[in-house]
């Protein structure tokens, strides 16, 4: 009879044993597969939503490292200042950059030219009686917000290169806002800047002392810059996936659409220019503004924090790791320290607090599962050895190589091992599916209570036109019966039973026939 027949012959005249090495395999396999059943949702889910968030980049100031270090250096603050636009321009080179704009951001107040207030919100953005825009410097002529699906040309068009490059006063603005001012493509508009004196109505020590802001009368000076308009837009409203957003996720949202509705899109070179002449006026009407600078200072500080934001959209999702790598080295190498690289696909570290969780945990029970896997069914092997030892020895003693003993014993433990591993892979599948769902509502709501919203927050945000919260997340964890998880919980599995032979080999080739005969 060959080794083969003798290991199935033994398998059938041991039963007892043959079930007692089943079960311990079978239990073991259990942990094993839902663990790694855990481990391929939690890389699913992941893979799903930073692919949704898609790859769009923006280098910010590291306001963590700022407040950490400021509390040994009070003066890092006056110190951190942002990279310089050669250095947001090397890292727009970069191979995994599709597009890349450079842009210069304005702030207007006005009286004249109304904002777009909230419908249906409890809330008005900007002072009463006062209307505020943000203008928004570009480069790069077609808009990158409307390749970030942010917004959508209504009519008109985008720049010309010649209007970028000269920065001639033609803007964009939004259908809502030019609805609101009755005013339509081809009309001349005028931002018609307000300019205050904010020392009188704060005072030296920016209240009234009594907690109230004081009620005088302000001189006001208006400086009107005149643009054209050659194109409207429709923003885009973010993507409503979720149906749980808390009053805080949809307030944000709310704040993110109104910012946009009352953006106006301008030549950069237009917005440096007006921003520099709004604040020359601003100090030569109200120098008590300005705590007392003298021009040459006002002028050189205007000069240092004439500073854009860059933004970055990635080839695809999947270089985005690659690209912080090498924009982070770049920062390094022109000493930003306190600047870094937020990615829109960051979002997900925010909110996947529960799955994040889970994948830590199912880690750890399957490494702490393999190890103990290997070290029971290692003892369990050699204590049925032992109990076989004047079995083995005939063997030996009528000739059989110590190989094929060897390959009995494999044989045995693997035919084992295949049906309990085989039953395994759906019942610790079934497992780990009602295993993740209690723990991941546990992390849930512990995550919920620490959710905090930052700067980081605020400007992912802004990045995409994309939002997700902790339930989208949470929904989109699934546990399934797939191909990768049957092989790697296949390959897992035989793995630990080939190394727990190991220690039983060694016994078999250690064998001495005669002292075993005598």
């Amino acid at each position: 009879m060959n080794y083969f027949k003798r290991a199935m012959a033994s398998l059938k005249r041991r039963k007892g044993k043959s079930l007692i090495l089943f079960a311990v395999i079978f239990i073991l396999g259990n942990v094993m597969a839902g663990a790694i059943a855990i481990d391929q949702g939690t890389k699913s889910v992941e893979s799903t939503i930073k692919k949704k968030l898609g790859a769009v980049a923006t280098v910010t100031q590291d306001y963590e490292k700022l407040e950490k270090d400021s509390q040994e250096n009070e003066k890092v603050y006056d110190q951190a200042k942002p990279p310089k636009p050669k250095v947001l321009k090397e890292i727009g080179e970069l191979d995994e950059v599709n597009y890349y704009d450079y842009s210069i951001l304005g702030h207007v107040t006005t009286e004249k030219l109304k904002m777009v207030q909230p419908k249906e919100e409890d809330y008005q953005t900007g002072m009463p009686g006062m209307n505020w825009f943000m203008v928004k410097g570009v480069n790069f002529n077609e808009i990158l917000d409307t390749k970030n699906n942010i917004i959508e040309i209504k009519e008109g068009r985008v720049f010309e290169k010649d209007e970028i490059k000269n920065g001639k006063p033609v803007v964009l603005i939004s259908e809502d806002m030019a609805k609101e001012n009755n005013l339509r493509v081809g009309d001349k508009m005028v931002i018609d800047n307000v300019l205050q004196d904010f020392s009188a109505m704060y005072g030296d020590s920016g209240d009234s002392g009594d907690g109230e802001e004081k009620k005088v009368d302000q001189k006001k000076v208006i400086k009107d810059v005149p643009v054209e308009i050659i194109g409207t837009y429709k923003v885009l409203q973010a993507e409503k996936s979720s149906k749980k957003k808390s009053r805080d996720e949809k307030m944000m949202d709310s704040m993110n659409y109104y910012e946009r509705v009352n953006s106006i899109y301008a030549p950069n070179d237009f917005v440096q220019k007006m921003n520099k002449e709004i604040a020359i006026k601003n100090y030569e009407e109200f120098p008590q503004n300005f705590e007392g600078q003298s021009k040459d200072q006002f002028l050189k500080e205007l000069e240092e924090n004439d500073f854009g934001t860059s933004t970055y959209i990635l080839k695809k999702p999947e270089v985005v790791e690659d690209f912080r790598i090498k924009a982070e080295k770049i920062l390094t190498d022109n000493k930003a320290k306190y600047s870094k690289i937020l990615i829109s696909s960051d979002k997900y570290d925010q909110v996947a607090g529960p799955v994040k969780g889970m994948a830590k945990i199912s880690k750890l029970v399957l490494i702490i599962s393999v190890l103990a896997s290997i070290l029971i069914i290692t003892l369990v092997t050699i204590l049925f050895l032992r109990d076989r030892k004047h079995e083995l020895g005939i063997y030996l003693a009528l000739g059989e190589k110590r190989s094929k003993v060897v390959g009995q014993i494999v044989i045995e433990v693997v035919v084992v091992a295949v049906v309990a591993i085989t039953i395994s892979v759906f019942s610790g599948n079934m497992l780990a599916k009602g295993f993740s769902n209690s723990l991941i509502q546990t992390q849930k709501t512990e995550q919920s209570d620490s959710m905090t919203y930052d700067m980081d927050s605020m400007q992912l945000g802004q990045l995409t036109n994309t939002e997700i919260s902790e339930d989208d997340v949470v929904d989109a964890y699934q546990i399934s019966l797939n191909a990768s998880y049957i092989i790697l919980f296949y390959v897992v599995g035989i793995g630990v039973v080939l190394v727990s032979t190991i220690a039983p080999l060694v016994y078999i080739m250690r064998l001495n026939p005669k002292k075993i005969m005598m």
